[in-house]
């Protein structure tokens, strides 16, 4: 991989000696850049190009190039891949346009490129990109002209789009954040971001990625290397809705995934989702700063109005503005003997103009155990105070390194002051209180997540008896409720006493106490109580033969297969346990607020399966009726241990069947602690089966 961006020799395809065109810019680039390998190139004409020699056709090289760029229109790619593999080329990127992003699917041409490449072991970028970038070279791909420096610095970049990528590139050169290595990807035919990312990773010199994303294929794949990273991983991922489906489809072919299931993943695996350009420089600026290990936070201000925004910002964001302790006001006090100023937090240093002791005060704040990070806003003037205010970030930047705690810089200040800074002084800083709150923010879930990745301790795994499951649901892709609750007992799922009838004129004595519930059994009645077919606290076998002959009156049009009678459930709350096997994220499992408002409040949390008991505590620590499971307002606690072995159960079914691709216990009833649980309803849908319109409760795209 590294050949990609470190080139002894390159070949660009598609380079005019008569006009300009988009290969010789790509070779003025290297020419102007000083890229020191070998350049040629190859056109419709030899010649020249600022020095570089352009052959007629590829076997006319004078040696095998390590790459080949092809930007020539896209009907000729095919039979230019076949001729870099004759040359002996084994590195090719497909700069060129006019693939799967104007077809459906990977059909036509692109088929073509990815049998060529398959054929002869080539290593394919593209189409549909801008390829590669390495400052370190240094070394150019993208077909736009260049112009200014190419420093370098520790952060690796990773983009769908050439565009977005260009966006991030000059974003954070332009925030002295310097990046190392840039990589444009397109339609990802072969490679894609998962081998770009572990090339990332992979190298000591990177210390931090940055991704923009309209599809992910390999969803698992990419959230194994991301629970493995030591180093943070920030991800843009476009590509929500309909409407964004259909550009992203004429822009790089991207398919959507599902946006639940990739939040989900980055959660579970610490990568840092941000909801676009902005938000990804406010993540990158603060994660070079040592880690945020809390939220409690001391706000410093040269203004008194800019720190009760801060403290908003702070009460939002879920930090706490500490009271700082005795010692520390002492201490603080001492600094500041007989001016304008309280010891507090938030501390206004408005009447102060001495920098010294803006750097004193911020010392003995980040000394104080009981700090983890502190916010400054500094407002100041650049006509008089410019030179001060450099010194005083340098006075930071120590401070910050000495006590490993971030500090989140606002300059309040002229524009291009501000822009004077963020361009060359190498210290992070924002331009709002909200910002440097924000980015803290950011910070201190990056740590929190890294935290929980590493606490989340071994996988729950319960034994299976695939005979039962097997015979359960032998020749059936969904099965009646019946034969799902026979399956689900095959890892320890109970669901309440039930008996099957088929005659709503014969039906049986129940042989378990009442109250009772009674259920019609047809694939055309997914949505039973919508249609008819629940009715519920019936007394006695006489309530039952009643509600089984109105039942079937009501249900003449429907294909009934039978009829279910359960026991009722003892009271307790409605919730919702699920999964379903996602196309690039595999096994996904899904707890919730359930019952017939499950769509409604969508009050749901996942994670990928395997899960941890840990995982599984998350899960229920992020939905909005969690204090419902711990108890509200003198109502007992909920019995949260028995949701979490059902939530593993659940898991451990997707990991042992392949062909297992929905399944959904709504409601489960669950009762006060100790008390355990109550599966009043399941669905499962398979792989060899009609899998209908999906699971209740289920956001798909």
């Amino acid at each position: 991989m590294l050949r990609f961006f470190q080139p002894e020799s390159v070949v660009i395809i598609g380079v005019s000696i008569e006009r300009l065109n988009l290969g010789q810019i790509i070779v003025r680039n290297n020419k102007r850049i000083g890229f020191p390998g070998r350049l040629y190139g190859v056109g419709k004409q030899a010649g020249e190009v600022d020095g570089v020699p352009v052959f007629a056709s590829i076997e006319d090289l004078p040696e095998t190039p390590d790459v080949a760029v092809i930007i020539t229109p896209a009907a000729s790619v095919p039979e230019l891949l076949r001729a870099c593999a004759a040359k002996g080329i084994r590195r090719v990127v497909v700069e060129s346009g006019g693939f799967s992003e104007f077809e459906s699917g990977r059909t036509g041409l692109e088929q073509e490129l990815l049998d060529a490449a398959e054929e002869h072991g080539l290593m394919l970028m593209g189409p549909n990109c801008v390829g590669t970038v390495d400052t370190t070279v240094p070394f150019m791909m993208p077909f736009a002209f260049f112009e200014g420096d190419l420093p370098s610095g520790p952060v690796s970049i990773i983009s769908q789009s050439g565009g977005v990528g260009d966006t991030y590139m000059r974003g954070v050169s332009e925030n002295h954040i310097f990046f190392r290595q840039f990589v444009s990807v397109g339609n990802k035919l072969q490679l894609d971001e998962v081998d770009f990312l572990r090339h990332f990773l992979d190298d000591s010199d990177c210390g931090m990625v940055l991704m923009y994303l309209e599809s992910i294929a390999r969803g698992r794949a990419l959230f194994d290397l991301a629970q493995k990273s030591e180093k943070p991983i920030v991800l843009q991922k476009s590509n929500r809705t309909e409407e964004a489906a259909r550009i992203a489809q004429s822009h790089t072919a991207a398919l959507s995934s599902s946006d639940e299931v990739v939040d989900a993943a980055c959660r579970q695996s610490a990568m840092m989702r941000v909801e676009g350009e902005d938000e990804l420089l406010l993540a990158a600026k603060v994660l070079s700063l040592p880690p945020m290990r809390g939220r409690r936070v001391a706000v410093l201000s040269r203004s008194g109005g800019h720190a009760v925004i801060s403290a908003d910002a702070c009460a939002d964001l879920g930090f706490e503005i500490v009271r700082f302790s005795d010692g520390l006001l002492n201490t603080l006090r001492s600094l500041i003997p007989g001016r304008v100023v309280r010891a507090q937090n938030p501390m206004d240093l408005g009447e102060i103009f001495d920098y010294t002791l803006f750097a004193r005060v911020l010392e003995a704040v980040l000394a104080s155990d009981e700090v983890d990070g502190v916010i400054f806003n500094h407002l100041y003037q650049a006509s008089y105070e410019a030179a001060t205010s450099r010194t005083f970030l340098d006075a930071v930047t120590e401070l910050v390194r000495r006590f490993d705690k971030p500090v989140s810089m606002t300059l309040i200040s002229g524009g291009p002051e501000i822009l004077e800074i963020s361009r060359h002084h190498p210290y992070p800083t924002f331009t709002t209180p909200l910002q440097a709150t924000r980015a803290l923010s950011l910070a201190a879930e990056y740590h929190a997540r890294r935290q929980a990745v590493a606490a989340r301790g071994e996988d729950m795994v319960f034994a299976v008896e695939r005979r039962v499951w097997e015979d359960a649901l032998a020749g059936q892709g969904e099965p009646l409720l019946d034969a799902a609750f026979v399956a689900l007992s095959a890892v320890g799922l109970r669901a309440l006493p039930w008996q099957r009838f088929d005659d709503p004129g014969r039906v049986p004595e129940p042989d378990f106490s009442g109250p009772y519930a009674l259920k019609l059994l047809s694939k055309q009645a997914s949505h039973k109580s919508e249609q008819g077919g629940v009715a519920l606290e019936l007394a006695d076998r006489a309530a039952l033969v009643e509600a089984a002959q109105h039942m079937a009156a009501r249900a003449s049009g429907i294909d009934v297969e039978g009829y279910l009678l359960q026991a009722m459930a003892p009271a307790g709350e409605e919730f919702i346990v699920g999964g379903r096997r996602d196309p690039s994220f595999g096994p996904v499992v899904m707890v919730g607020w359930g019952g017939i408002y499950v769509e409604l409040l969508a009050d749901r949390a996942l994670r990928l399966a395997p899960v941890s008991r840990f995982d599984a505590e998350g899960m229920l620590a992020e939905l909005k009726a969690f204090p419902l499971i711990q108890g509200i307002r003198g109502r007992p606690a909920l019995d949260a241990a028995a949701l979490i072995d059902c939530i593993g159960r659940v898991a451990s079914l997707f990991v042992e069947f392949d062909d297992l691709q929905e399944l959904d216990l709504n409601p489960v009833i669950l009762h006060p602690a100790g008390r355990g649980l109550s599966i009043v309803d399941a669905r499962i849908t398979r792989a060899d089966g009609a899998c209908g319109r999906g699971s209740r409760g289920w956001t798909s795209e």
